[in-house]
């Protein structure tokens, strides 16, 4: 076995590597499809990146791999961090992540996604209604952000008075710890956590017809999830789909205006809408990884040694790109099939979201496409910003004309 070839350190989050993702994803997988690099937010951690497509489908049905780290007790944490960064579904390996998953999965169903659907219809239409024709708006802010916030306040069955602090929480689920620091973060999360407990307490009493009423309901076989359980749920919910989805949004859109060609084929077929959400999904790496496993043995990858306890996160951005698996990867084609992307990732870990993400952005997409055919960028192409992120495409603003 060999040790990777030297070379400069890669940092996925790096201002050299997010100018031009794509470059290194194709030589990464041509030359080093294993490729040890680091991430900002993990400072001194090594992670072995899998860039082809084969491998990142492997590493999620690989027992070798867990989410947990080998013989690791858990670190002292506060609870509000312990909940999101320790019990969350996503952090947990089988047999654990397959009782979480089976409970919160039962409130998923498709009368429950039929009513958010519904809503999002709805909201849409307001939305759109707000925009006049000539006028800039920014579609980040007025449009594709508050479609998830409410699919989430609905999830969450929060009364009109509740949604200010719960909307405040979300912001600092996804960002706090980055603008706050940990003692502030840490603070404000504990009041979040309170206030969710809370609500958790209530529907318990007087369940609704809301996802979080299905979770505190959910049982099989005589289990039933925890307080803490469903709180982080919440959390996950939050940090999963609030961001995720406002920016798949926002860059479906940037692409269809970018391939007017693609763009004038939706307006000639709306039918077309979900196939053009799937090449959106592959095509802008809006989600370019998934959370980190741990190998828990030595492992012999492309003849690269993997130590036990080794961090290992596969690049589903490059993946979604690799000529292996998909003809003219770097073309933009709503009309691709077949289409085996794995932006929402494989196996297990599956995101169990993908169906509600799906559904917000096919709604909100087609209905803004329809009210406004004329629609276009309010600047260059090339003045649109993101922010750095790691391993998530993030529009810093999206400037937009309706017409």
């Amino acid at each position: 076995m060999t040790t990777p070839p030297p070379e400069a350190t890669l940092v996925v989050d790096g201002p050299e590597f997010l100018a031009d993702p794509h470059t290194h994803y194709d030589r990464m997988r041509r030359e080093t499809p294993i490729r040890v690099g680091r991430i900002s937010v993990l400072p001194g951690q090594d992670i072995h990146f899998l860039a082809r497509y084969a491998d990142c489908v492997a590493l999620t049905t690989d027992t070798r791999f867990r989410r947990a780290l080998p013989d690791g007790a858990p670190q002292p944490l506060p609870e509000a961090l312990r909940l999101l960064a320790v019990d969350s579904m996503i952090l947990k390996d089988d047999p654990e992540h397959r009782r979480l998953r089976r409970l919160v999965s039962r409130p998923f169903t498709p009368q429950a996604v039929g009513r958010l659907a519904e809503r999002v219809q709805e909201v849409t239409g307001a939305l759109l209604d707000g925009f006049l024709p000539g006028r800039p708006v920014d579609l980040q802010q007025a449009y594709a952000l508050p479609i998830p916030v409410t699919v989430i306040s609905e999830m969450v069955g929060l009364a009109p008075d509740e949604r200010t602090t719960f909307h405040e929480g979300m912001r600092l689920l996804v960002g706090g710890l980055a603008t706050l620091g940990m003692d502030e973060a840490v603070r404000r999360m504990e009041e979040l956590t309170g206030f969710v407990r809370g609500l958790v307490a209530r529907r318990r009493r007087a369940p609704g017809e809301d996802i979080m009423s299905g979770l505190v309901q959910a049982s099989d076989d005589g289990e039933a999830l925890t307080d803490d359980e469903v709180v982080a749920m919440v959390f996950l919910l939050v940090a999963a789909g609030y961001e995720t989805t406002y920016n798949l949004i926002g860059n479906g859109v940037v692409a269809l205006l970018g391939h007017p060609d693609q763009l004038a084929r939706l307006h000639r077929d709306p039918e077309l809408i979900d196939g053009a959400v799937e090449e959106i999904l592959r095509w802008t790496g809006t989600i370019g990884g998934t959370k980190p496993t741990y190998a828990h043995e030595d492992v012999d990858w492309h003849g690269v040694r993997i130590p036990r306890g080794a961090m290992m996160m596969p690049l589903l951005a490059s993946a979604n790109r690799d000529p292996a698996v998909f003809d003219r990867p770097d073309e933009f084609d709503i009309t691709r099939s077949p289409n085996p992307h794995i932006a929402f990732s494989k196996g297990a870990h599956f995101c169990l979201g993908a169906s509600l993400a799906r559904m917000e952005a096919r709604i909100a997409i087609g209905n803004l496409v329809a009210r406004f055919p004329g629609l276009r960028l309010a600047v260059d192409p090339a003045a649109l910003r993101t922010l750095p992120s790691p391993l998530m495409l993030r529009l810093d603003g999206l400037p937009v004309v309706p017409g």
